[in-house]
């Protein structure tokens, strides 16, 4: 980008936050940033603006790093410089940044790592999806710096399989797409002749992980601890509060809640009809009061104006556009159980937990397990079986008796 461009569009910016819903406090202080940016480029006769010129912009003005934010603040003033650069190459930008842990890439792997990024970047796949292959690839190649190995002639038969041992804080979903990005990274640079075998002989086959765990479970006291805390008199609050509704008294899974939309509730008749994300199927639930009013109180004194007119959950920050993902969400009940003192620590915290917590409440009330499935979804019992295991008392009932000697 020229520096003499830089006004046309920031105006451009601004006309296109301001159609997303931003507040005129946020565009008057992404205008004052961009401004001050401009008058820096001038002072120092900068006729090309690049990402390497906004670093030390940041540097000079205000005197934190560009790259490694440590305050809301911070990561206010950067924000403006973030989505310009967006916005000029893609004409949009990403609603939000997070923060996410860093990682550099080793100097003597550089042109390696370049290669597998044009790589990568050739393939017909999403963005997400191509940012996962990189990363992973990334963090492999940070690992083989740090034992020495320094030329990918060196990887020996066991090395990667080490790498995957010292990821003890991953989890076995995260774990199994590291190894499946890292076979596919191996087949790429075995075809390259960079190293002496593929993917395929390092994986020749990843399993999902085997339910062999108790699953996580809230009791019924905890449950009601949870929403109790959420403050309701806000829009952000009634938000959060009909979500977690939706996950706690009727089992939804997070993909299905963000991609609830108007249609899908009867109000007539009382019910929430959906295909499910996971399966496709279509599932009709009850619109109980639990979850009928708080989504009456959020649809009409919460919810933003948004484009998205048809689906009911819309972000709660401008602009206001339905969920993208579902790690809103998980954010959202962990944020809650931190308010309300619930202790989580070895308990999986997320969304999914709430829908355990249903099927395993259900089952202490002697709810068969045919009705639990029909509630979940799921087309056969034998999936929600899975939940007895964290009830050890329905789990000893189902247990053959062990003949007389």
């Amino acid at each position: 980008m020229k520096t003499n461009d830089l006004p046309a569009v920031t105006d451009a910016l601004i006309n296109k936050m301001k159609a997303d819903g931003y507040s005129q406090a946020r565009m008057e202080d992404t205008r004052w940033i961009l401004g001050h940016f401009f008058h820096y480029c001038n002072k120092h006769e900068i006729t090309l603006i690049t990402v390497p010129i906004a670093v030390q912009f940041v540097q000079d003005s205000f005197g934190f790093d560009y790259y490694h934010t440590t305050s809301r603040f911070q990561t206010i003033l950067r924000r403006p410089l973030l989505i310009l650069f967006e916005f000029y190459e893609f004409g949009n930008y990403k609603k939000t940044h997070q923060r996410g842990s860093t990682t550099q890439i080793p100097i003597i792997y550089a042109a390696v790592y370049r290669e597998y990024v044009d790589y990568v970047n050739s393939m017909p796949i999403g963005l997400k999806t191509r940012e996962r292959k990189i990363w992973s690839f990334t963090k492999y190649l940070e690992y083989l710096e740090s034992v020495g190995i320094v030329s990918l002639s060196q990887i020996q038969f066991n090395t990667v399989h080490d790498y995957i041992h010292s990821l003890t804080d991953y989890a076995p979903a995260t774990l199994r797409i590291t190894k499946t990005n890292l076979r596919e990274a191996y087949d790429w640079m075995f075809e390259k002749k960079y190293i002496a075998f593929s993917g395929r002989q390092m994986f020749p086959l990843i399993r999902k992980d085997p339910r062999n765990k108790l699953l996580s479970y809230y009791s019924k006291e905890e449950i009601s601890q949870l929403l109790s805390c959420v403050d309701t008199d806000t829009r952000s609050g009634k938000c959060i509060y009909a979500v977690i509704c939706l996950l706690a008294h009727l089992g939804m899974r997070a993909g299905d809640v963000i991609a609830l939309k108007f249609s899908d509730i009867d109000w007539a008749r009382g019910t929430i009809s959906y295909a499910q994300q996971k399966t496709g199927n279509l599932l009709t639930l009850p619109l109980i009061d639990e979850v009928k009013y708080p989504l009456i109180d959020y649809i009409k004194n919460g919810r933003h104006n948004s484009a998205d007119q048809e689906y009911v959950f819309v972000t709660l920050y401008a602009p206001y556009t339905k969920f993208g993902g579902t790690s809103s969400l998980f954010r959202m009940v962990e944020k809650c159980m931190r308010t309300a003192g619930i202790h989580y620590e070895g308990r999986h915290h997320g969304p999914h937990s709430l829908r355990h917590s249903l099927a395993t409440n259900m089952m202490a009330e002697n709810v068969p397990i045919s009705a639990i499935a029909n509630i979940l979804g799921h087309s056969s019992t034998r999936t929600t079986e899975i939940y007895l295991t964290v009830d050890e008392t329905h789990l000893k009932e189902l247990t053959l008796e062990v003949p007389d000697a």
